[in-house]
C-alpha cells in the first residue's frame, strides 16, 4: 500500500467527486512524482481518464537562469486545449527548492509563471474542479531552507490532509455565518494586539477540502489539501489598532519574524518586523495601489494541523490577517503587494459575540 493511497482516494472521491470517464489532469514537479503516480493509479481505478504533466525542475531553473523573460511563461494552444476538455485538475505543488527564486531573481521567476492569471481565468470559465496538494511543498529543499524536520513535516501534512471535512465544517459554518454579516470585529491577544475592522456583509468563504457547485458558481474552483479555513474580505477602508503576530512569515526560503501591523483610520500606518524586514521592504516600496489596506480576515479550522511549518493559517483557532491584493477573492484591493501572518492564542469577536477565545474556536 502506498503511503499516498488514502490521500489520493480522499481527494478523488470526497474533494473532487471524480466520476467515471471524466478527464483529469495531474500536474507535478519531479519530487512529487511518487504522489502523482498514486493519483494516476487511483483515478484509473475509479474509471476516470488521467493525463500526467511533469515540470522538470532542472530544466525550469535552467530556463529561468539563461533565457530572456520574453521566452518564459508561455502556454501553447495544445495545453489550453487539454485544459478546455478537462473536468478536474490535481496539482502537486512545487518547485522543490524555493531558494532558487531569490538566487535567480523574483522578476525572472514571475516571468516564468506569467501564465498563472490566464490559467485561473480559464479554469473558472471551464468550471474545472481543482485541488492543490500541499504535500508537494514538503520537499528536502524547502525543509533545508526553513530548518524543518522533513519527516515530521511530512507526517503533519499527511495527518492534516486526512481530517474529515464534516469535522471542520461544523465549526466553520458558524464562523462563515458570522463573517458574512455586516458587523464590527475586534481582535485581541495578551501580546498587545488590539485591532478593529468592519465586515460589509460579503459572503465569507469556507474551505474544508470539498468542492461544491456553489463554490464553482462563485468562481472558487480550487481547494487546498490540507484544508481548513473560513475567510472573508473585510471592509477595505476599515481598520484601526495594532496586530502583533507571533507566527513568522515564510518568504523565499527565509523567515520574516515578529511582523506587526499598525492601522489608523482604515490604512496601514506602518508595518515592521523584528527580523527579515529587509527581504520584503523593497517590494513594499515599489508597490502601488492598495498595498496599505486590509485584504483578508481568516480563522483556521484544521485540528490536525500544527504550527511551526508552512501551514500556520489553517491551524484550528489561529487567526490570520493580510494586507494588499484581494481581487482574486472578490475584494476591491488591487496591488502587487501582499503580506499576511497568523496569531495564536487570540480572541476574536464579531458584534460582541466571541468566535475564537484564547486560540480556541468557541462558535
Amino acid at each position: 500500500m502506498s503511503e499516498y493511497e488514502a490521500l489520493a482516494k480522499t481527494v478523488i472521491k470526497r474533494t473532487l467527486r471524480i466520476k467515471p470517464k471524466e478527464n483529469v489532469i495531474v500536474e507535478t514537479w519531479n519530487h512529487g512524482l511518487p504522489i502523482a503516480s498514486e493519483f494516476v493509479y487511483q483515478l484509473r481505478a475509479v474509471g476516470a481518464r488521467p493525463m500526467l504533466m511533469v515540470e522538470d525542475e532542472d530544466t525550469f531553473w535552467r530556463s529561468v537562469s539563461t533565457l530572456p523573460k520574453n521566452k518564459l511563461g508561455h502556454v501553447g494552444d495544445h495545453e489550453w486545449g487539454a485544459m478546455a476538455r478537462a473536468d478536474a485538475y490535481i496539482f502537486i505543488t512545487g518547485p522543490g527548492d524555493i531558494r532558487k527564486i531569490r538566487e535567480l531573481g523574483i522578476d525572472k521567476y514571475n516571468a516564468a509563471i506569467g501564465y498563472n492569471e490566464e490559467w485561473y481565468r480559464r479554469a473558472k470559465r471551464y468550471r474545472i474542479r481543482g485541488a492543490r496538494i500541499a504535500l508537494g511543498y514538503v520537499s528536502a529543499g524547502r525543509a533545508a531552507a526553513y530548518g524543518f524536520d522533513l519527516a515530521a513535516w511530512r507526517r503533519m501534512v499527511l495527518e492534516a490532509s486526512s481530517v474529515d471535512p464534516q469535522t471542520m465544517a461544523r465549526a466553520g459554518r458558524t464562523v462563515q455565518a458570522a463573517f458574512s454579516r455586516k458587523a464590527h470585529v475586534e481582535l485581541a491577544a495578551p501580546n498587545g494586539t488590539h485591532f478593529e475592522c468592519e465586515l460589509l456583509g460579503r459572503k465569507a468563504s469556507l474551505d474544508v477540502g470539498v468542492l461544491t457547485e456553489d463554490h464553482l458558481d462563485r468562481g472558487e474552483n480550487m481547494v487546498n489539501i490540507p484544508a481548513g479555513e473560513a475567510y472573508v474580505c473585510p471592509g477595505e477602508k476599515s481598520g484601526d489598532g495594532t496586530i502583533r503576530f507571533d507566527r513568522p512569515v515564510p518568504y523565499l526560503g527565509r523567515w520574516i519574524k515578529g511582523p506587526t501591523f499598525a492601522f489608523d483610520g482604515g490604512r496601514l500606518a506602518k508595518w515592521s518586523a523584528v527580523e527579515g524586514e529587509e527581504f520584503l521592504r523593497p517590494s513594499w516600496e515599489k508597490a502601488k495601489g492598495d498595498k496599505d489596506r486590509i485584504a483578508y480576515l481568516q480563522v483556521g479550522l484544521n485540528p490536525n494541523a500544527r504550527a511551526g511549518f508552512l501551514q500556520d493559517a489553517i491551524v484550528a483557532g489561529n487567526v490570520y490577517v493580510a494586507i494588499g491584493d484581494n481581487s482574486e477573492s472578490g475584494g476591491k484591493n488591487k496591488t502587487s503587494f501582499f503580506l499576511g501572518s497568523s496569531i495564536t492564542g487570540a480572541t476574536l469577536t464579531v458584534n460582541g459575540k466571541t468566535i475564537v477565545e484564547d486560540g480556541r474556536i468557541v462558535a
